[in-house]
């Protein structure tokens, strides 16, 4: 294991904090529904997001990612409770790169979201409407940019989103379930636990077909909410026996109260597409439009909380479409 990066978990544990003072999912006076009045929250490129299949554009420049450090155990250091999540803290040398991202990507860090077990879905994005149990995001920041500058670029964020769903085979096993033992170590918040190169990121992510999935700018999905993501929301779900999804809600607690409340259904409503495409890779979607473009959407950079939201030009996508049939003989991108 190496050197834990300090810059890191600072960045993280400023998350952290913005957990206890200022919002929550479980009561009215902090709830979604008021985190308009945070930082971007109310803004117009927000996540998560109802991914229609019959409605994306499937995009040719969207091919294989490069996967480093994921198969590497030594680099999944510990799991910590964050009063609205668990999360396990990245070493370095975690990265992506290809996928149509222009640059490579570091991960710093990976959580989960989660509903009240498997009868009570708590995915953040959904699928045509479906809601699944529960959903995964690894978090990277582009490689040229420091952690807070990251924040303030369009794409300065890379998260990669993976849907989890129950087994049908109720033999099934994961390496999920070596993480949900552990919850009970970290049932309240501020707990921490090592993982001591227990697992890899690969092997939690199993057999899922990493070259299907879509993609569309959005922005973090708990507050300050800053639109300085490109979202890729793989299709095929990591499975799970029941039992792991159950885990989670049954383990851990919310954060900030005297009586301990369960820890469930912390997911952001969905958001409002707007005038937003949603791209897929090519096998995610056998018929539909098709793209070469890597972005269809051109944002200026560098905004703050305290600025206007982060300004977009936008192709309507009767339009995109219209390009390109007629011009895809010409060899033209669109």
């Amino acid at each position: 294991m190496g050197v834990i990066n300090l810059p890191k978990l600072i960045f993280l544990g400023v998350l952290a904090s913005w957990a206890v003072a200022e919002w929550c999912y479980n009561e009215k006076s902090c709830e979604p529904d008021t985190w308009s009045r945070l930082g971007f929250c109310g803004g117009n490129r927000q996540s998560p997001l109802d991914i229609n299949e019959s409605a994306v554009v499937r995009n040719s420049s969207l091919g294989s990612f490069q996967f480093t450090g994921y198969d590497n155990a030594t680099l999944l250091l510990s799991i910590k409770n964050l009063g609205h999540t668990v999360e396990v803290a990245l070493d370095d040398g975690v990265s992506i790169s290809g996928g149509g991202l222009n640059t490579e990507y570091s991960a710093i860090a990976f959580h989960f979201h989660w509903g009240n077990g498997t009868s009570s879905p708590g995915s953040e994005h959904r699928l045509s409407g479906k809601q699944f149990p529960m959903e995964m995001h690894i978090v990277h920041t582009i490689n040229k940019l420091n952690l807070s500058e990251s924040r303030k670029n369009s794409t300065g964020i890379a998260v990669l989103a993976f849907f989890i769903n129950v087994a049908e085979n109720t033999s099934f096993s994961s390496n999920l379930s070596t993480l949900s033992n552990l919850l009970q170590q970290v049932s309240t918040a501020g707990l921490l636990v090592p993982l001591n190169a227990t697992i890899s990121i690969n092997s939690l992510l199993g057999q899922v077909d990493r070259t299907s999935y879509y993609r569309y700018l959005g922005s973090l999905t708990t507050p300050t909410c800053d639109e300085a993501v490109i979202w890729t929301v793989f299709k095929n779900p990591i499975l799970v026996p029941a039992s792991v999804i159950n885990t989670f809600p049954e383990q851990l607690y919310f954060n900030g109260s005297d009586e301990l409340q369960m820890l469930a259904n912390n997911f952001r409503p969905l958001q409002k597409i707007g005038s937003r495409l949603v791209h897929s890779s090519m096998s995610a979607t056998p018929t539909a439009i098709v793209s070469t473009t890597k972005h269809t959407t051109v944002s200026i950079t560098n905004h703050t909380p305290s600025s206007i939201h982060t300004k977009q030009i936008l192709i309507p996508s009767t339009v995109l479409a219209i390009m390109c049939f007629l011009y895809t003989e010409a060899s033209l991108t669109c």
